[in-house]
């Protein structure tokens, strides 16, 4: 997820480099608040013109196990049930955990567990085409590689593999940040290099190797073997 004023411009330049189409996300009250670019392998970037923030890595799970998870490695979190919900207006088709601030690169990272019940996908607010999540992988553009930052890396790299991603050894790029350590993941890699705790790049497939500012503090590179 990324907030930036500069919304429609990020995603329309993600798109002209991915050939992927624009595609309008949350529309609370009919109108578009977020859109994105959804890659061939499933991941999809959800964009909303608001006040620049960090972009945050949401990964999908079941937020029972997560739950689990983070006492027995005592993270702190919090978590938003949708079956704790009581007022039916606010509905939302997922449960979200996310993990407390002063944790260091984990704070970037949020889960989330979409609703199997198709009941409020069809309503408005989430019938947008960048939703539902389950669409299924296309011959396209895959994002390929989300490069994380963080200032204390062996922490964030015990992190991940309690996440569930596989340290795969060393990567170089020809592209900032140049050198990390490779984490494989069900849907798409993951590099982690020493850096300021979060975000830094996405890699994607392309024709052409290039690296591209999408915001000050997100890139997006294309076409590096």
């Amino acid at each position: 997820m990324i907030r930036t004023p500069g919304r429609d411009a990020l995603v329309k330049k993600v798109a002209a480099l991915s050939g992927r189409p624009v595609l309008d996300g949350y529309r609370p009250g009919g109108e578009v608040t977020s859109r994105g670019v959804r890659f061939a392998n499933g991941p999809f970037l959800d964009v909303f013109g608001e006040d620049a923030g960090a972009p945050a890595l949401i990964l999908q799970g079941p937020i029972a196990a997560m739950e689990a998870l983070a006492a027995a490695r005592d993270w702190a979190y919090r978590s938003h049930r949708r079956e704790a919900i009581s007022n039916p207006d606010d509905d939302q088709p997922w449960s979200m955990l996310m993990f407390r601030r002063g944790q260091g690169l984990l704070t970037q990272i949020s889960l989330i567990e979409y609703a199997k019940d198709p009941g409020p996908w069809a309503l408005p607010a989430f019938a947008g085409p960048l939703y539902p999540p389950n669409t299924p992988p296309d011959q396209g553009v895959r994002l390929r590689r989300v490069w994380l930052g963080a200032l204390d890396t062996g922490r964030a790299a015990a992190d991940l593999m309690a996440l569930g991603f596989t340290a795969a050894g060393p990567v170089q790029s020809d592209f900032a940040p140049h050198a990390g350590t490779l984490f494989r993941g069900p849907r798409a890699d993951l590099v982690l290099f020493t850096g300021r705790d979060g975000v830094a790049r996405l890699d994607v497939d392309g024709s052409a190797p290039q690296r591209v500012e999408l915001t000050p503090d997100l890139a997006l590179v294309c076409g590096e073997a």
